[in-house]
């Protein structure tokens, strides 16, 4: 009885093995005419690839977000993505190929919206932009910018958060929470595009926020932030940019940056491209004073700006009604021969740089001073020499400009 219990076990042992082994067999052989299961990044590779490749194609919310992904490879510098990476140069082309911009921009949403928080810092930089339009984010999108902008480390993917958000700023409470905190942020980029959407007709009237970039024009820790802001401290058309210009302009001791930076100011208050909606007399009377300062030099007046002058002539072709609309505004107290009398003390003075002096006749010959004007100041500069440098680049300026006067 023993024996048989032990010649059953053995049988069903040996059945047991056999059994197993016929099922490894069968799964084997299935695995053998079964695929494998494809790679989604390498079959999202090897689609783009297809699609690039086929001309008569039309771009695919698949293919536009496989075309975003390759930009992983692009760097991204401080002006943006880099504009000679081959995969950007092929996203570019790419969004106008047989595809209709409507249907373009209602893939940018939904491209965009699923890579914000992206890996790579360049995608990242570029699902931002995906979703801006012309006025920056809507309102369904904006919850998403300012979570992904209180993550974001890299300074060129926050400040372009802050860009396509910041013209929300006086209606959304937010977005204005949000740009103040940045106004603060250790990156002078960030800073500087922060408090950009305060200074702009998006931010006029907006309780607090020029008080802000009145404080940081005087204490922000770089000079270039503080010459920017300056730059544009009369876009929201607040008056209390006037005295701030008036501070730097007239004052003895201002840091040369203020000095550019607040000329630029004071000169799109009043004119300048584009003008002003609303053109400031006080700024325009302080143009002409500065441009009157004494003793001059190489950074009083500064060269950079000045050809903004030539915005203020008064004569406009018959279509142009945003030139005629502004001299309406200024006519009662702009006075041309006022500042064409101005600027010619300065090419007058051989003090100020040459480049201010060139700018100033530029602007001069612009506003139709006329040749026999032009002339006489080419013959004061008649014994220069190309070895003296400035004189002798004033002495030629003139002379063209005689030849051919506007």
């Amino acid at each position: 009885m023993t024996e048989k219990l032990r010649l059953s076990r053995s049988s069903l042992i040996s059945c047991a093995v056999i059994v197993a082994a016929l099922l490894a067999c069968k799964k084997d052989d299935q695995a053998k005419a079964e695929p494998a299961a494809a790679d989604p990044v390498a079959q999202g590779a090897a689609d783009l690839e297809a699609w690039v490749n086929d001309d008569s194609k039309s771009l695919t919310p698949e293919i536009y977000e496989q075309l975003l992904l390759s930009l992983k490879s692009c760097a991204l510098t401080e002006h943006g993505i880099d504009s000679k990476c081959a995969e950007y140069t092929r996203f570019q082309k790419a969004r106008n190929r047989n595809t209709s911009i409507k249907d373009v921009v209602g893939m940018n949403s939904q491209v965009g919206a699923k890579h914000l928080g992206h890996e790579s810092p360049t995608v990242r930089y570029q699902a931002a932009s995906l979703m801006s339009s012309l006025f920056g984010a809507g309102g369904g999108t904006q919850k998403l910018f300012l979570e992904a902008a209180e993550k974001e480390q890299n300074d060129v993917v926050l400040s372009k958060l802050v860009n396509v958000v910041g013209s929300s700023h006086a209606k959304n409470a937010e977005v204005k929470t949000l740009l103040m905190k940045m106004a603060d942020h250790s990156s002078e980029r960030v800073r500087r595009e922060s408090m950009s959407w305060f200074l702009t007709s998006f931010g006029k009237g907006v309780d607090g926020t020029f008080d802000k970039v009145l404080l940081k024009i005087e204490q922000d820790p770089s000079l270039a932030v503080r010459k920017y802001l300056c730059s544009r401290l009369y876009g929201s058309t607040d008056q209390r940019a006037l005295p701030v210009f008036k501070k730097y302009l007239m004052g003895k001791d201002s840091p040369k940056e203020m000095v550019e930076g607040c000329w630029e100011g004071v000169i799109n208050a009043w004119t300048g491209f584009p003008k002003p909606s609303e053109p400031s007399r006080e700024a325009y009377e302080l143009t002409l004073a500065f441009l009157k300062r004494t003793p001059r030099s190489d950074h009083i007046p500064p060269w950079q700006s000045m050809s903004s002058l030539r915005a203020s002539q008064t004569e406009f072709k018959d279509n142009d009604s945003f030139g005629k609309a502004w001299h309406d505004k200024v006519k009662g107290w702009y006075k041309k021969p006022a500042l064409l009398a101005a600027l010619e003390e300065v090419v007058h003075d051989r003090n100020a740089h040459w480049m201010a002096r060139t700018g100033a006749l530029s602007v001069m010959n612009e506003l139709s001073v006329g040749k026999a004007k032009l002339e006489a100041i080419a013959k004061q500069y008649a014994g220069a020499k190309a070895s003296d440098g400035g004189d002798y680049h004033v002495k030629s300026a003139a002379e063209r400009h005689a030849k051919e006067p506007k």
